[in-house]
């Protein structure tokens, strides 16, 4: 098992913020666990209390409105029988999902013999952030004589291109500050960097990220290990991760969501998406299929989110492999508001529909000679459950329209589920904060079940959003 927090003592981790604070010359935002407020205590209580009265309920009045009433709830057999085996296979899927996260294990991490390493950095008014990307990059432990940095500036309006060229102009050896002639998107500004990239491995990193220290270094051992790897996804951790209820939720999601499901994908070679904050790229096979990526169309519409998504989905179907390496940490910069959440969330699963739906008709043939199978599964659920969620969604309102009381025993049976599958995230931090997932348990069901269904009628819509 590989526990972060042993990993990276609290001393180690204050003297690389140390020496970043002293590279950039101000203050910058403190990576990993960051400090609890005293604030978390009281939520966390009020979570415990919550859960225990909602789980008190349906053991008194039975386990849930859709096993004790289903026969009232759904009335037609056929979208029963359909609905059964829905929640059937998806429960299965889940326990396979552990099992297979359980048995996953990094890539050791090489101490000599590196190749050379681009980093590509793309900004777009990210203001003084993207000093603090670029500087844990520097700072880091990746031999100087292999690494180049390509810090791209996406057209900004701010003072982002002051930033770059400040960090360029001190480690001209290192980074080089490339500048759009005006604002093309992140698909544009990637493709820039990969075409101007010189290292065999290409390393993408969102502007408004901090890597840990030995990052690059673990990111590129699977590439190094195996010739079937095209690409691999960091760990993803909040940043801002105390910043406000919102983010303390999102930094158990974001756990769940990345650490455990890529775990499983990457005993498959078939991480679904490898993350724009931190991925590494085998050049020779993005430049394989860098232009139709870039150029990329939707339903007669221009691809311009979901980029990350895009380019795992090209290297998938062109038969390479992709896999995740937990021990590669980011620290990335989450909305603190409801709205911004919404809208980071509609664009994600707006990507994630549209190369769900791209990579379909390739599974129907050989797209790879071995591990079919799982991801074949991974994308048959994933398209499904947004219809199902549509349907789920009409019969609860319907439901909860009749009787009002019973939501009480629909958000006590999700609370079970959330409170076992956060419990996960004992394995790799000994923390009470695993409370905060069946916290967003309970958000997620009272405020975020419109995204499916309008992800879906608005898949087309390719607006960033947050910009």
């Amino acid at each position: 098992m590989h526990r972060q927090t042993s990993r990276r003592p609290d001393l180690a981790r204050n003297q690389v913020t140390a020496r970043l604070q002293s590279l950039l010359g101000r203050s910058v935002p403190e990576a990993g666990r960051g400090r609890p407020g005293p604030i978390d205590p009281l939520l966390k209580l009020a979570i415990v209390c919550a859960l225990a009265g909602l789980i008190a309920v349906p053991l008194h009045y039975g386990l849930s409105p859709f096993l004790v009433e289903f026969d009232e709830l759904v009335g037609l057999p056929v979208l029963r029988t359909v609905l059964l085996t829905s929640g059937a296979l998806l429960l299965g899927h889940a326990a396979l999902t552990l099992f297979f996260s359980l048995l996953y294990r990094p890539t050791p991490a090489p101490r000599q013999d590196l190749p050379r390493c681009t980093v590509i950095v793309p900004a777009y008014n990210e203001g003084p952030m993207v000093g603090v990307a670029l500087g844990s990059i520097l700072v880091g432990d990746y031999p100087r004589d292999r690494l180049e940095i390509l810090a791209i500036d996406d057209g900004s309006t701010d003072d982002t291109w002051t930033h770059i060229q400040r960090i360029a102009r001190e480690h001209p050896d290192v980074v080089r500050a490339i500048r759009m002639p005006k604002n093309g998107g992140k698909r544009e500004a990637l493709r820039a960097g990969f075409s101007a990239a010189t290292g065999e491995v290409v390393v993408s990193v969102d502007s408004d990220s901090r890597l840990d220290p030995d990052a690059l270094r673990q990111i590129v051992a699977p590439i190094m290990a195996d010739a079937r790897v095209a690409a691999v996804a960091g760990k993803v951790l909040v940043l801002n991760r105390y910043s406000g209820l919102i983010t303390r939720l999102l930094a158990i999601r974001f756990f769940l969501a990345f650490d455990l499901g890529r775990a499983a994908q990457s005993r498959f070679g078939a991480v679904l998406c490898c993350p724009g904050a931190l991925t590494a790229y085998r050049r020779s096979a993005v430049m394989a299929v860098l232009d139709r990526w870039a150029t990329q169309t939707f339903l007669g519409e221009p691809c311009t989110i979901g980029e990350d998504r895009a380019l795992t989905t090209w290297l998938l179907r062109t038969g390479h492999r992709a896999v995740y390496q937990s021990t590669a940490i980011v620290h990335t910069l989450v909305p603190t508001h409801y709205a911004g959440l919404t809208r980071m969330y509609l664009r994600w699963e707006r990507g994630n529909l549209r190369e769900g739906l791209t990579l379909l008709p390739v599974l129907l043939t050989r797209w790879r000679r071995e591990d079919r199978w799982w991801p074949t599964i991974d994308i048959l659920l994933e398209l499904g459950q947004v219809p199902l969620a549509c349907v789920a969604v009409v019969l609860l309102v319907t439901h909860l329209l009749a009787a009002p009381l019973d939501i009480l025993r629909v958000v006590a049976t999700i609370s079970v589920f959330a409170l076992v599958q956060s419990l996960y995230t004992l394995r790799s931090e000994r923390s009470t904060d695993f409370l905060y997932g069946v916290g967003y348990a309970f958000f997620a069901f009272l405020c975020l079940q419109w995204i499916y269904p309008w992800s879906l009628v608005t898949v087309r819509n390719g607006r960033w959003l947050t910009r």
